[in-house]
C-alpha cells in the first residue's frame, strides 16, 4: 500500500547561490518534486514536519548551526529520524565523513558540483532517497493499519491513547470497547469470507458513526476499540446506541449481527488511562455475558431455519431422524435427559450442511469427487457451529462423529468401534436407515425390509451390531 504523500525536499544551506543550483537541478530532473529552502538551522524540525519533507539536502558548514549538529537533531527526533539526509560540503575529510555516516546520513556529495554530479549523481541520490522514504512510510503505515478493515492496529491504538491522555484539551475522553456477537457461527456456517465482509461493514459503521477526530482500531479478531476525545460518559453511551442500531441492520440469510459494548471515561488528568481501558473492556465482557446465551441460541435457530428453507427435504429428514432418536432412546432405557438430548441431536445432526452449496445437496446425479469432498465436510462444520454455543457444546463430538464407521473406515477421523461416541453410533444407524427408505433426487427409496437387511449386512463394518438389533426389534418392531 503506497502512502499518498507529496515529494517534498528541503535544502538547508547558508549560501543562496548553492541553494539555487541544487534547487534547479532537482526541479529540472524531477518536476514532481516541491523544493523548500532554509538558510540556517533554526526551527528546522518544525519545518520538516510542517511540510512533510521526504528528503533533506544539508550543508555541513554553516555559521549559526553546523550540519553535524542539525543532522544529530534530525536523527534524534522520533518524528524526523527516518528522513534520508544527503550531506554536502566543500571538502569532506575522512573523519567528518565517517562521523556523519555514523549519525545516519543517507549519502553525500562534494561542492562545487561537477557537471556529472549536476546531470546524474545528485538527481539520482535525491530520487533514491525519496523512494527510500516512501518505502519506509509504507512499512510504518502497514505496521499501524489492519489490512482487512483499514482501521488502526491494537498496538498503535495503545500508543496513541497514551499520547492523547496527556493532552488537557482532550478531556473528558471516553474509550469504547466492542465485541461482535456470534461471528464464529457466521464463519462456520457461511465461510470466513462472509465473516470478513461483516467485519469490514462494522468497521465502516463505527467510523461513520463517530466524530472525525475519533481513533478507531481493530483490537482483536472480532473486537474493536474506539477513542472519543472531548466525550463524556452520556455522549459515549449515545454513540454506543447509534452504532448498535446501525449494526443491527446488517443481515445475511436472516442472520443478524449484534455487538456487545462497554465504555469508561477519563474526566480528570490524574486518572490512569490504562485503568480506563481495562474498565471499558470489563464492561464489554459483562454486556457480552448478558446477551451471549440468547444471541447464540437465536443465531443457531436462524442457521437451522435457513438450512431448512434452502432444502425442505433436509428438514423432513432431520425431523424423522429426531423422532427415531427419541424412540431409540426409550428403547435403550435412557433417562429423560438423555432421551431429550438424543432427540435434539437428531434435529441438529446435519446443521453443517448450511455451508454446503445447495446445488450439491440437490444434485440429481452422482456427485463428482470434489463435490463428495464438500459433502464430507459437514460433520466438522456442524461440530464447529455447535461448539460456539456453551449449551450445545456437549453435542459437538457426537455430531462430528456421526459418519464414523464401526470398522474405522468412516470420516472425518477414522474412529473405530467403541471409540466412536455412543450416541454417534445410534445416530449413524438411524440416519442411514432414513436415507435409505426415502426418495432422493439421485436414487429410489428402499423398502423398510430392504433397508433393515442392509443395516444387518453392514453390522460390525459400518454399524454397531448390538444397536442395530435394538433399533430393528424395538423401534421398527420388525
Amino acid at each position: 500500500m503506497r502512502c499518498d504523500l507529496s515529494c517534498n525536499v528541503l535544502i538547508i544551506d547558508d549560501s543562496m547561490v548553492d541553494r539555487n543550483i541544487v534547487s534547479k537541478i532537482i526541479k529540472k530532473n524531477m518536476p514532481e518534486v516541491t523544493v523548500f529552502e532554509s538558510a540556517d538551522g533554526r526551527n528546522i524540525l518544525d519545518l520538516i514536519v510542517k511540510h512533510n519533507i521526504m528528503t533533506c539536502v544539508l550543508d555541513l558548514i554553516m555559521p549559526e548551526k553546523d550540519g553535524i549538529e542539525l543532522l544529530s537533531e534530525i536523527k534524534s527526533n522520533l518524528k524526523t529520524r527516518n528522513i534520508p539526509v544527503i550531506v554536502c560540503s566543500g571538502a569532506i575529510e575522512t573523519d567528518v565523513l565517517q562521523r556523519v555516516l555514523q549519525l545516519g546520513a543517507y549519502d553525500y556529495f562534494s561542492k562545487p558540483l561537477s557537471k556529472e554530479a549536476m546531470n546524474v549523481s545528485l538527481p539520482l541520490k535525491v530520487r533514491n532517497a525519496i523512494e527510500l522514504m516512501k518505502n519506509t512510510l509504507d512499512i510504518v503505515h502497514l505496521s499501524k493499519i489492519d489490512s482487512l478493515t483499514g482501521l488502526f492496529r491494537r498496538e498503535h491504538f495503545k500508543k496513541e491513547i497514551e499520547t492523547i491522555s496527556e493532552e488537557w484539551d482532550a478531556l473528558p475522553f471516553s474509550i469504547l470497547m466492542g465485541d461482535v456477537n456470534g461471528l464464529k457461527i457466521f464463519n462456520d456456517a457461511y465461510g470466513n469470507h462472509i465473516g470478513d465482509r461483516f467485519l469490514v461493514k462494522i468497521a465502516d459503521i463505527i467510523k461513520h458513526s463517530c466524530p472525525a477526530k475519533s481513533l478507531v482500531a481493530r483490537w482483536g479478531g472480532d473486537e474493536f476499540a474506539i477513542l472519543l476525545p472531548n466525550t463524556n460518559k452520556l455522549d459515549a453511551e449515545n454513540y454506543i446506541s447509534l452504532i448498535k442500531k446501525e449494526i443491527g441492520k446488517l443481515n445475511h440469510e436472516g442472520l443478524n449481527i449484534s455487538m456487545a459494548f462497554g465504555s469508561d471515561t477519563k474526566s480528570l488528568q490524574r486518572h490512569d488511562i490504562s485503568k480506563v481501558l481495562i474498565n471499558a473492556e470489563d464492561a464489554m465482557f459483562r454486556d457480552k455475558i448478558l446477551e451471549d446465551v440468547s444471541i447464540r441460541n437465536s443465531m443457531l435457530a436462524t442457521v437451522i431455519h435457513t438450512l431448512n428453507a434452502k432444502n425442505p427435504r433436509e428438514e423432513a429428514h432431520s425431523r424423522r431422524v429426531s423422532e427415531y432418536c427419541e424412540k431409540m432412546g426409550k428403547a435403550l432405557n435412557l433417562g429423560e435427559k438423555d432421551v431429550r438430548d438424543l432427540k435434539v441431536i437428531g434435529l441438529l445432526h446435519d446443521i453443517g450442511k448450511i455451508a454446503i452449496d445447495e446445488h450439491i445437496l440437490n444434485k440429481p446425479g452422482r456427485l463428482t469427487e470434489e463435490e463428495w469432498l464438500q459433502i464430507k465436510r459437514h460433520p466438522e462444520i456442524g461440530g464447529r457451529i455447535l461448539s460456539s454455543s456453551k449449551e450445545m457444546t456437549q453435542y459437538t463430538e457426537i455430531i462430528l462423529s456421526h459418519h464414523e464407521k464401526f470398522d474405522g473406515s468412516g470420516y472425518p477421523n477414522g474412529l473405530k468401534g467403541n471409540l466412536i461416541p455412543y450416541f454417534s453410533r445410534v445416530l449413524t444407524i438411524i440416519d442411514s436407515y432414513d436415507a435409505m427408505t426415502c426418495e432422493r433426487t439421485y436414487k429410489n427409496a428402499m423398502s423398510s425390509q430392504e433397508a433393515v437387511s442392509e443395516l444387518i449386512r453392514c453390522s460390525d463394518t459400518q454399524f454397531d451390531r448390538e444397536l442395530v438389533s435394538i433399533f430393528v426389534n424395538s423401534v421398527l418392531c420388525l
